[in-house]
C-alpha cells in the first residue's frame, strides 16, 4: 500500500513538473500540495474531504486554520501549509510590482487592488499613497471588519496620505459576500474622502471594490 501511494505521489509530481497544473482536477491540486505536509498517508481522500467541506478549491484556500484543522487527516503542518497559500500569493503580487509600481489607468488600479485583497474573507479597507508621477509610495490597511462594513476612519485615511506625502491616492476594499456593487455607504464615504483630498491638493484616482474575481471601479462607472 505504501509503495502504491509513493508511486502515485511520484506520478502527480511528474505531471506537475512537465505541464504545471494544466489538467489537474481541484482535488488533485490539493492532493499534490498535501504530499509536502503529510508524508505517510494517502492524501487523495483528505483532498476530497476538504473539497466537500469547503465547496471548492478557492473555498479551501480561503478557509481559516481553525476550520481546516477540523478536517480528518489535516494536522498542524497541513493546515498551516494551506493557510499559507493566499497570503503568499498576495506577497508575490505586491513584490512583483514593488519596484516603482506605476498606476496609470483603471486596469492598473483594479490589478493593484486585487494584489492587496485577493482571497480575503473579512472586509478590509486599503489606502494607497502615490507620488506626482503616479508611482506607489506605500499602502496601509486602515480598517478591518469581521462582519459587515469595515468601520473606516476618514481621519486615519487622510492622516496616512499626509504622512506619506501623497500627491495622489487609490482606495480599495473588498466585499467578501461576492457582490462588487457599491452600497450607499460606500458611495457616501468615497464622496467625503474625495472632498477632503481635493481640499488638500491630493488626487483621488479611484475607489475599487474587489469581490471574488470581480472588480468595480468608481471612476469607470462615473461615481468619482
Amino acid at each position: 500500500m505504501a509503495d502504491m501511494h509513493k508511486g502515485h505521489r511520484a506520478r502527480l509530481r511528474q505531471r506537475f513538473i512537465k505541464a504545471g497544473l494544466e489538467g489537474f482536477a481541484p482535488h488533485e491540486v490539493l492532493e499534490l500540495l498535501l504530499t509536502f505536509a503529510i508524508p505517510r498517508r494517502d492524501t487523495n481522500p483528505i483532498a476530497h474531504a476538504l473539497i466537500r467541506r469547503f465547496g471548492s478549491l478557492h473555498g479551501v484556500f480561503e478557509a481559516k486554520y481553525a476550520e481546516l484543522i477540523k478536517v480528518e487527516g489535516i494536522g498542524e503542518q497541513a493546515a498551516t501549509l494551506i493557510s499559507l497559500m493566499l497570503p503568499t500569493m498576495r506577497k508575490y503580487l505586491l513584490s512583483k510590482g514593488s519596484e516603482k509600481t506605476v498606476l496609470t489607468d483603471i486596469s492598473s488600479y483594479k490589478s493593484f487592488a486585487r494584489s492587496l485583497l485577493i482571497g480575503e474573507t473579512y472586509e478590509h479597507f486599503e489606502v494607497v499613497s502615490l507620488d506626482a508621477k503616479s508611482c506607489v509610495i506605500s499602502t496601509e490597511r486602515v480598517a478591518s471588519g469581521d462582519e459587515g462594513l469595515a468601520m473606516v476612519s476618514i481621519r486615519r485615511v487622510i492622516s496616512f496620505l499626509l504622512r506619506s506625502g501623497s500627491a495622489a491616492a487609490l482606495i480599495a476594499h473588498n466585499h467578501p459576500q461576492g457582490d462588487a456593487q457599491p452600497s450607499k455607504a460606500d458611495i457616501e464615504l468615497t464622496d467625503k474622502i474625495n472632498s477632503l483630498c481635493i481640499e488638500l491638493g491630493i488626487t483621488l484616482l479611484d475607489h475599487v471594490i474587489i469581490a471574488g474575481t470581480k472588480a468595480f471601479s468608481f471612476r469607470e462607472n462615473n461615481l468619482l
